[in-house]
Protein backbone atom coordinates (compact mmCIF):
# COMPACT_ATOMS: atom_id res chain seq x y z
CA UNK A 1 0.00 0.00 0.00
CA UNK A 2 1.49 3.39 -1.02
CA UNK A 3 0.86 5.19 2.61
CA UNK A 4 4.26 7.36 3.08
CA UNK A 5 4.60 10.91 2.14
CA UNK A 6 7.57 13.11 2.08
CA UNK A 7 7.32 16.68 3.00
CA UNK A 8 9.91 18.62 0.76
CA UNK A 9 10.22 18.85 -2.94
CA UNK A 10 14.19 19.45 -3.55
CA UNK A 11 16.09 17.16 -5.22
CA UNK A 12 18.96 17.89 -2.83
CA UNK A 13 17.25 17.13 -0.01
CA UNK A 14 14.07 14.81 -0.42
CA UNK A 15 15.64 13.78 -3.50
CA UNK A 16 18.76 11.66 -1.68
CA UNK A 17 16.33 10.68 1.21
CA UNK A 18 14.30 8.82 -1.35
CA UNK A 19 17.77 7.54 -3.06
CA UNK A 20 18.92 5.50 -0.22
CA UNK A 21 15.25 4.23 1.09
CA UNK A 22 15.35 0.74 0.76
CA UNK A 23 12.86 -0.38 -2.13
CA UNK A 24 10.43 -1.60 -0.50
CA UNK A 25 10.09 1.93 1.46
CA UNK A 26 10.25 3.69 -1.82
CA UNK A 27 7.61 1.39 -3.51
CA UNK A 28 4.92 2.73 -0.53
CA UNK A 29 5.55 6.51 -1.59
CA UNK A 30 2.57 8.05 -2.12
CA UNK A 31 3.08 11.88 -3.06
CA UNK A 32 5.08 14.91 -2.05
CA UNK A 33 4.25 17.69 -0.40
CA UNK A 34 5.14 21.35 0.51
CA UNK A 35 3.91 23.61 2.72
CA UNK A 36 5.93 26.16 0.66
CA UNK A 37 4.49 28.37 -2.53
CA UNK A 38 4.47 26.80 -5.98
CA UNK A 39 7.46 28.25 -7.29
CA UNK A 40 7.76 28.26 -12.03
CA UNK A 41 11.43 27.77 -12.49
CA UNK A 42 12.83 28.14 -15.89
CA UNK A 43 14.68 24.67 -15.86
CA UNK A 44 17.07 25.36 -18.61
CA UNK A 45 18.49 28.49 -16.89
CA UNK A 46 18.22 25.99 -13.27
CA UNK A 47 20.56 23.65 -15.00
CA UNK A 48 22.91 25.95 -16.32
CA UNK A 49 23.75 27.08 -12.59
CA UNK A 50 24.52 23.73 -11.53
CA UNK A 51 27.66 21.33 -12.61
CA UNK A 52 25.53 19.05 -14.42
CA UNK A 53 21.94 18.15 -15.52
CA UNK A 54 20.75 15.71 -13.24
CA UNK A 55 18.94 17.42 -11.21
CA UNK A 56 15.42 16.76 -11.01
CA UNK A 57 12.68 19.74 -11.04
CA UNK A 58 9.10 19.93 -10.19
CA UNK A 59 7.37 19.49 -13.75
CA UNK A 60 3.49 19.34 -14.02
CA UNK A 61 3.37 19.09 -10.18
CA UNK A 62 5.23 15.56 -10.23
CA UNK A 63 9.02 14.87 -9.40
CA UNK A 64 10.39 11.59 -8.72
CA UNK A 65 7.45 10.31 -10.52
CA UNK A 66 5.23 11.23 -7.38
CA UNK A 67 2.30 13.73 -7.23
CA UNK A 68 3.32 17.22 -5.81
CA UNK A 69 1.07 19.54 -3.49
CA UNK A 70 1.21 22.66 -2.35
CA UNK A 71 -0.73 22.98 0.55
CA UNK A 72 -0.46 25.09 4.28
CA UNK A 73 -3.64 22.86 5.31
CA UNK A 74 -2.29 20.12 4.22
CA UNK A 75 -3.93 17.47 6.99
CA UNK A 76 -6.81 17.11 4.51
CA UNK A 77 -4.35 16.18 1.68
CA UNK A 78 -2.78 13.02 4.73
CA UNK A 79 -6.29 12.15 5.44
CA UNK A 80 -7.65 12.25 1.66
CA UNK A 81 -4.84 10.15 0.77
CA UNK A 82 -4.99 7.77 3.50
CA UNK A 83 -1.28 8.29 4.27
CA UNK A 84 -0.06 6.43 7.26
CA UNK A 85 3.22 8.17 7.99
CA UNK A 86 5.82 11.07 6.71
CA UNK A 87 8.74 11.95 6.35
CA UNK A 88 9.73 15.64 7.15
CA UNK A 89 12.42 16.92 4.75
CA UNK A 90 11.56 20.77 4.39
CA UNK A 91 14.73 22.83 4.04
CA UNK A 92 14.44 25.07 7.37
CA UNK A 93 13.87 23.35 11.33
CA UNK A 94 10.86 26.50 11.46
CA UNK A 95 8.79 24.84 8.17
CA UNK A 96 9.45 21.38 9.75
CA UNK A 97 8.44 22.81 13.24
CA UNK A 98 5.29 23.63 11.91
CA UNK A 99 4.48 20.32 10.01
CA UNK A 100 5.87 18.61 13.46
CA UNK A 101 3.37 19.85 15.35
CA UNK A 102 0.30 19.53 13.54
CA UNK A 103 1.28 16.46 12.66
CA UNK A 104 1.19 14.97 16.07
CA UNK A 105 -2.49 15.55 16.33
CA UNK A 106 -3.25 13.21 14.40
CA UNK A 107 -2.34 9.29 14.10
CA UNK A 108 0.21 9.70 11.52
CA UNK A 109 3.41 8.52 12.41
CA UNK A 110 6.50 10.78 11.95
CA UNK A 111 9.44 8.30 10.47
CA UNK A 112 13.39 8.89 11.93
CA UNK A 113 15.96 7.38 8.77
CA UNK A 114 18.89 6.54 9.73
CA UNK A 115 21.53 5.38 7.04
CA UNK A 116 23.17 1.87 7.99
CA UNK A 117 26.77 3.59 7.88
CA UNK A 118 26.08 6.06 10.91
CA UNK A 119 27.95 4.64 13.84
CA UNK A 120 26.04 4.98 16.96
CA UNK A 121 27.78 4.49 20.02
CA UNK A 122 25.85 3.49 22.65
CA UNK A 123 23.28 5.42 24.53
CA UNK A 124 21.70 7.66 22.47
CA UNK A 125 18.16 8.73 22.17
CA UNK A 126 17.44 10.20 18.57
CA UNK A 127 14.17 12.10 18.72
CA UNK A 128 10.95 11.67 15.91
CA UNK A 129 11.67 12.68 12.78
CA UNK A 130 15.10 13.12 12.34
CA UNK A 131 17.22 12.21 9.59
CA UNK A 132 21.40 11.50 9.86
CA UNK A 133 22.76 10.76 6.55
CA UNK A 134 25.28 8.59 5.71
CA UNK A 135 28.73 8.47 7.37
CA UNK A 136 28.02 10.49 10.63
CA UNK A 137 29.52 9.52 14.14
CA UNK A 138 27.39 9.80 17.54
CA UNK A 139 29.30 9.20 20.53
CA UNK A 140 28.52 7.64 24.09
CA UNK A 141 25.94 9.09 25.37
CA UNK A 142 24.80 11.90 22.43
CA UNK A 143 21.33 13.13 21.84
CA UNK A 144 19.56 14.07 18.96
CA UNK A 145 16.18 16.27 18.82
CA UNK A 146 13.31 15.68 16.94
CA UNK A 147 13.24 16.86 13.06
CA UNK A 148 16.87 17.30 13.24
CA UNK A 149 19.05 16.83 9.97
CA UNK A 150 22.21 15.27 9.76
CA UNK A 151 24.09 15.69 6.63
CA UNK A 152 27.19 13.64 5.80
CA UNK A 153 30.57 12.91 7.52
CA UNK A 154 29.42 14.43 10.73
CA UNK A 155 31.08 13.88 13.84
CA UNK A 156 29.21 14.26 17.23
CA UNK A 157 31.03 13.30 20.03
CA UNK A 158 30.66 11.73 23.75
CA UNK A 159 27.74 13.20 26.05
CA UNK A 160 26.78 15.99 23.17
CA UNK A 161 22.71 17.74 23.43
CA UNK A 162 21.38 18.23 20.05
CA UNK A 163 18.30 20.00 20.20
CA UNK A 164 14.93 19.95 17.83
CA UNK A 165 14.28 21.36 14.66
CA UNK A 166 18.45 21.81 13.91
CA UNK A 167 19.88 21.45 10.02
CA UNK A 168 23.52 20.34 10.89
CA UNK A 169 25.87 20.55 7.72
CA UNK A 170 28.28 17.87 6.22
CA UNK A 171 31.24 17.99 8.24
CA UNK A 172 30.46 19.41 11.25
CA UNK A 173 32.70 18.47 14.57
CA UNK A 174 32.06 18.69 18.03
CA UNK A 175 33.95 17.66 21.02
CA UNK A 176 32.54 16.61 24.05
CA UNK A 177 29.56 18.09 26.31
CA UNK A 178 28.57 20.30 23.72
CA UNK A 179 25.12 21.34 23.64
CA UNK A 180 23.30 22.98 20.66
CA UNK A 181 19.79 24.30 21.03
CA UNK A 182 16.83 24.21 18.80
CA UNK A 183 16.07 25.40 14.93
CA UNK A 184 20.16 25.86 15.18
CA UNK A 185 21.92 25.89 11.86
CA UNK A 186 25.48 25.02 11.84
CA UNK A 187 27.17 25.09 8.56
CA UNK A 188 29.59 22.62 6.25
CA UNK A 189 32.92 21.71 8.07
CA UNK A 190 32.29 24.18 11.90
CA UNK A 191 34.48 22.50 14.34
CA UNK A 192 32.71 23.37 17.69
CA UNK A 193 35.16 22.64 20.71
CA UNK A 194 34.41 20.98 24.27
CA UNK A 195 32.03 22.19 26.79
CA UNK A 196 30.55 24.72 24.01
CA UNK A 197 27.03 25.98 24.28
CA UNK A 198 24.98 27.57 21.64
CA UNK A 199 21.64 29.22 22.13
CA UNK A 200 18.32 28.38 20.21
CA UNK A 201 17.92 29.47 16.79
CA UNK A 202 21.58 30.32 16.16
CA UNK A 203 23.42 30.31 12.76
CA UNK A 204 27.04 29.46 12.49
CA UNK A 205 28.81 30.02 8.86
CA UNK A 206 31.01 27.87 7.21
CA UNK A 207 34.08 27.05 8.56
CA UNK A 208 34.01 28.36 11.51
CA UNK A 209 35.91 27.43 15.04
CA UNK A 210 33.59 27.90 17.89
CA UNK A 211 35.93 28.52 21.14
CA UNK A 212 33.44 30.25 23.44
CA UNK A 213 29.25 30.24 24.14
CA UNK A 214 27.07 31.71 21.60
CA UNK A 215 23.60 33.41 22.96
CA UNK A 216 19.90 33.12 21.53
CA UNK A 217 20.09 34.32 17.91
CA UNK A 218 23.16 34.78 17.24
CA UNK A 219 25.08 34.76 14.00
CA UNK A 220 29.02 33.76 13.89
CA UNK A 221 31.39 33.33 11.68
CA UNK A 222 35.37 33.14 11.46
CA UNK A 223 38.52 31.31 12.95
CA UNK A 224 37.86 31.63 15.81
CA UNK A 225 33.94 32.55 15.52
CA UNK A 226 33.27 35.90 16.23
CA UNK A 227 29.07 37.82 16.29
CA UNK A 228 28.42 39.05 12.95
CA UNK A 229 24.38 40.05 13.84
CA UNK A 230 21.31 38.69 15.33
CA UNK A 231 19.95 35.86 13.31
CA UNK A 232 16.68 36.71 12.38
Amino acid sequence: MKDIAIFGYKDSSSGQLINMLSKKSRKKLNCIISIKKKINLNIIKEHKKRPNKKTEFVVKDKIFGLPVFYEKDFVKILKKRKIKSVFIMEDRGTERGIIFKKIKKTKIKILTFIHKSVKLMGKNNIGDGSIIFPDCYIGYKSDIGKSCIIQSGCRVEHHNSIGNFCDINPNMRTGGFTKIGNFCEINISVVIINRIKIGNNSRVGAGSLVLKNIKNNELQFGRPSKFIRKNN
